[in-house]
């Protein structure tokens, strides 16, 4: 009888042992945990309403610039949108994993996404990688929903966010830090990833459609017409132009930095009978009304020319592209901004 009490207690207190040894590796390294589950080759898609960054090397000390109405942290790539697909292209003892990701047949590309990312936000999948990602083909948001995302900007006063396509925020906590530059206007607020620039609310509003580079912006829409800045218009020719605008339509300027392969550029909606623009942190976002869209214009004319560009005018949304007759009253339906 005394010898099976000793043999209980014995075994009560390997089974306590065994239990508290469990519960400390769990605490300790539960990512790593994570990581092991993961293999080269692997495929996940990115959840319903989840937004995951993509940076551009696997660093987790970043550094970002700020302003009264935005950020930019030059190391994001890119924001990708629900349903989109990456693969596991290299994994290392860095928890920023290098995959591949595509967004649609247009927007691809490679970077880092920090594992808990690909946890929490993304599900496993099968199959080839190509086929998978684009198996369900993209369709933009309505135009009813084109505008109701450009009044929130507008009323929310949503900030620029260079790289970013999400209105909430992406909580970066315990997966990266972050360090101001020097000259950032400091706000104490640390780095936000919310917001857009003018690109990344084009590529939004698309859902990922439209590309991300000039070149894709200047090439995939029907052109309008071009302001040759070396030209001068007449008042009427500019109001002419203007009055073919529609929701959602976009002016763009094109120009490539002297010594870099890199192309600048700058994008201006058509909301509203006026403009919605992302002009940068000090500003944010920002709507021109409808009576100041013609010294808005000529002020782009000039930028365009400084730039050595042309200003292009753009028809995106296959809601307006399939109508034969432009000024049809679903064309003219305006939503108020009070």
């Amino acid at each position: 009888m005394r010898s099976h009490r000793m043999s209980w207690k014995i075994m009560k207190r390997s089974e306590t042992i065994t239990l508290t040894l469990f519960l400390i590796l769990s605490i300790i390294s539960p990512r790593g945990d994570c990581l092991d589950e993961m293999q080269v080759e692997d495929i996940f898609q990115v959840k319903d309403n989840c937004y995951v960054p993509v940076f551009n090397d696997d660093v987790s000390n970043l550094t970002y610039i700020n302003g009264p109405r935005g950020s930019c942290c030059r190391s994001l790539d890119i924001v990708l949108l629900p349903l989109s697909t990456i693969r596991i292209v290299e994994m290392g003892a860095s928890e920023n994993i290098e995959v591949e990701y595509c967004v649609s047949e247009t927007v691809r590309g490679r970077g880092f996404i920090h594992a808990d990312f690909i946890k929490n936000s993304m599900t496993p999948v099968k199959g080839k990688f190509w086929k998978v990602a684009l198996q369900k083909k993209r369709y933009p948001v309505s135009l009813q929903v084109f505008r109701k995302a450009c009044y929130r900007c507008i009323s929310e006063k949503t900030p620029y966010c260079a790289g970013a396509s999400n209105f909430d925020k992406i909580d970066l906590t315990g997966m990266y830090s972050f360090s101001e530059e020097k000259g950032s206007s400091s706000l104490n607020e640390g780095y936000k990833l919310c917001g857009f620039d003018g690109f990344g609310f084009l590529y939004f509003v698309s859902n990922g459609v439209l590309g991300r580079e000039s070149e894709d912006l200047h090439t995939m829409g029907q052109r309008l017409f071009t302001f040759n800045t070396k030209k001068e218009y007449s008042l009427r020719e500019k109001k002419s132009i203007l009055s073919l605008m529609r929701d959602s339509d976009y002016m763009l300027i094109r120009r490539k930095k002297k010594g870099s392969n890199r192309k600048s550029w700058y994008v201006v909606m058509s909301f509203n009978g006026g403009f919605l623009e992302f002009k940068g942190k000090k500003h944010g976002a920002v709507f021109i009304e409808k009576e100041s869209v013609l010294k808005r214009l000529d002020t782009l004319l000039k930028v365009a020319q400084l730039a050595g560009s042309d200003l292009y005018v753009f028809r995106w949304h296959p809601e307006l592209r399939a109508l034969l007759e432009p000024r049809e009253s679903v064309l003219e339906r305006k939503m108020p901004l009070r």
